[in-house]
């Protein structure tokens, strides 16, 4: 198996914050959208690039991934573990569930919807939310019982 680069893909550094990560994505990501660019090979680059991103702006696919690469670039010819394999068809997989909605996403849509919804960053923010959500959800309710 043949281990893609996504920081070259994306024309970022291995150092690369999630904010670069995002903005490289989007530059890269409105070149091969049908809305600007129809040719053959723009669909495979467009799966590329939402894989990358899938991959890079998730913190623990990330990490798992540079492991995968960095054993890839020092040890020529590379073999990977077959869970890690496993682990990277996986994450290819949803990234094409993913790449056919944004494929069949406006452009104009596309760009503005907030990335942070694609990454782990929004789960953080909500958790232990859960609790107020419920009590709110149940004063809403005790609300609209009386009327």
């Amino acid at each position: 198996m043949e281990l893609q680069n996504y920081y070259q893909l994306l024309n970022i550094e291995k150092t690369a914050d999630l904010e670069t990560i995002k903005r490289a994505f989007r530059q890269e990501i409105a070149m091969y959208h049908p809305d600007k660019n129809s040719s053959e090979g723009a669909r495979a680059r467009f799966e590329l690039l939402v894989e990358g991103f899938n991959i890079l702006s998730n913190t623990k696919k990330r990490e798992a991934y540079d492991r995968m690469l960095n054993t890839s670039e020092t040890n020529k010819p590379m073999v990977i573990a077959p869970k890690a394999e496993q682990q990277y068809q996986e994450w290819k997989a949803e990234s094409k569930k993913k790449s056919k909605e944004y494929w069949n996403t406006s452009l104009a849509e596309l760009l503005l919807l907030d990335i942070f919804l694609e990454t782990e960053l929004l789960g953080g923010l909500l958790s232990g939310t859960e609790d107020l959500l419920d009590g709110l959800g149940d004063s809403l309710g005790d609300i609209f019982d009386i009327f």
